[in-house]
């Protein structure tokens, strides 16, 4: 059974049914093989044979015709007259030859004007006639089965060309007036053909045989060859999958794990730092304990970034939809990251188009997205540079959502990489930054989540620049009077 399916699987597949069509196209070309070599033997024989009996007529006739004028110049009526010699000769000629297996000649006569032998059958008869009133009467010939023997028989007209001839049959007939040139019979030579044939039909069956095992086979072992590498590939594949999915189990399973005693941590300092159970009498605690604070919120933020991730490659990040409003999400953006921007020495520019439609998605999720395109520009970017985050729609693509800095950007050739997991661009300044390589493939995973795409244009030394698609059937335009409020 399982061999069963195995197989069916493998005619199914793509490879399957290649070998299908190399099989099918090698059964056609030994076919053709097969075709060609039996046309051409069986060509090959007919000429033999139509040379070989030429040749035996042109004895007979040359003989009977030197007999005809010796006689009829010597005068010697008691001698047998032509037809009777040459049908005795025949008859002492297939007498030598054997019964079967050789060439046998016979004089047929016309039907009801025959001397001793008339047609043997209607055809033969019929082929006669078709010889009378042809100026020059060409033999015939054909494949026939005579007492359950396969023959190649051929029937060559005899014409009267001698006037001793004419003379002869007139004397012997005296009813039939022949005269010159008249069809008087013919010549009916079988050569034996079944033991050709049938040896014709073993070696078609045997070059058809070579051609499908030489072809078939190489196309089999093509087919068979290329299906292993593609079922190692897909096993790998497989493997890869779940490996993956069992770091992503991991992952997740760990980051629960890390997330409750960092929350305790996180929750214990901030209730020390507020000095909720009394005030602190050694300042330089503070310090410490602002340290612990800000080092477990930022040991949370990689494991929810971790956590999230592994969901999006399981499959299991979901959307909490709603409809809102993308200027509330860049205004909450920029409360939180003002500081930052301040602190690095950077400007801050704000381009939104006017009547921008509500959005059909996770707000949350969308200002993570936000949250991590713009904190990677404070990251990258020089003292001093723009951030810039802008938005608009357009008709065919969806909203346009961009984060654009000036700072260190991304070469060609690593546009890729930092789109996976836990790849860094390998610079000196991002050696010198925080950060475990999540931020964008998390991204990228959000926004395909939500049927959009991440598009990422940038140039080393001149910045990068970040764009969130959401497609259009994501977008709701908003009534106009909220519209001219908000504006």
């Amino acid at each position: 059974m399982a061999r069963r399916i195995a197989a069916t699987a493998f005619l199914l597949s793509r490879e399957g049914k290649g070998w299908v069509a190399i099989m099918l196209f090698a059964a056609a070309l030994s076919a053709v093989a097969a075709a060609g070599f039996y046309r051409a033997s069986l060509q090959s024989f007919v000429a033999n044979k139509t040379d070989e009996k030429a040749t035996a007529m042109q004895l007979v006739d040359a003989f009977v015709s030197n007999y005809s004028n010796l006689r009829h110049d010597l005068g010697a009526a008691k001698a047998p007259v032509p037809a009777t010699f040459r049908a005795r000769s025949i008859e002492l000629f297939n007498r030598a030859r054997g019964e079967r297996g050789a060439l046998r000649v016979r004089w047929i006569g016309r039907e009801g004007r025959a001397v001793a032998t008339p047609p043997a059958d209607a055809e033969m008869a019929r082929v006669i006639e078709s010889f009378v009133g042809t100026k020059d009467p060409v033999p015939v010939s054909q494949f026939l089965t005579v007492d359950g023997e396969r023959v190649f028989r051929t029937v060559y007209p005899s014409v009267a060309r001698e006037e001793s001839c004419v003379t002869c049959h007139n004397a012997i007939q005296p009813g039939q007036n022949w005269a010159l040139n008249d069809v008087m019979g013919a010549f009916s030579i079988d050569a034996p053909a079944g033991p050709f044939l049938a040896n014709l039909k073993w070696e078609c069956a045997a070059i058809a045989m070579v051609v499908l095992i030489l072809v078939g086979g190489v196309g089999t072992w093509m087919s068979v060859a290329y299906y292993r590498r593609s079922r190692e590939r897909e096993t790998a594949r497989e493997s890869a999958e779940t490996a993956n999915h069992a770091k992503s189990a991991f992952l997740a399973t760990m980051s629960h794990e890390l997330r409750t005693p960092l929350n305790a941590i996180i929750g214990f300092s901030e209730m020390m730092l507020r000095e909720v159970l009394g005030e602190f009498r050694n300042e330089q605690y503070r310090a410490y304990v602002t340290d612990i604070h800000a080092s477990g919120a930022h040991l949370l933020g990689i494991i929810n970034d971790i956590l999230d991730l592994s969901k999006a490659e399981a499959g299991k990040l979901t959307l909490d939809e709603d409809l809102f409003d993308i200027r509330d999400t860049v205004k909450a953006v920029s409360q939180l990251t003002s500081v930052r921007i301040a602190a690095g020495g950077l400007t801050e520019r704000i381009a939104l188009e006017p009547g921008l439609p509500l959005i059909r998605g996770d707000e949350r999720k969308t200002l993570q997205m936000l949250l991590n395109l713009v904190t990677n520009a404070i990251k990258f970017s020089h003292q001093g540079g723009p951030i810039e985050v802008s938005c608009r729609v357009d008709p065919l693509r969806g909203m346009l959502l961009t984060v654009a800095d000036s700072g260190i950007g991304i070469a060609a050739k690593d546009l890729t990489r930092v789109l996976e997991a836990f790849e860094q661009v390998d610079s000196s300044l991002s050696r010198q930054t925080q950060g475990t390589g999540l931020g964008l493939p998390l991204v990228k995973a959000m926004i395909e989540l939500h049927g959009g795409a991440l598009e990422l244009q940038s140039r080393l030394g001149a910045g990068t620049r970040a764009t969130l698609v959401f497609p259009p059937d994501r977008l709701v335009a908003q009534p106009a009077e909220l519209v001219e409020a908000a504006a």
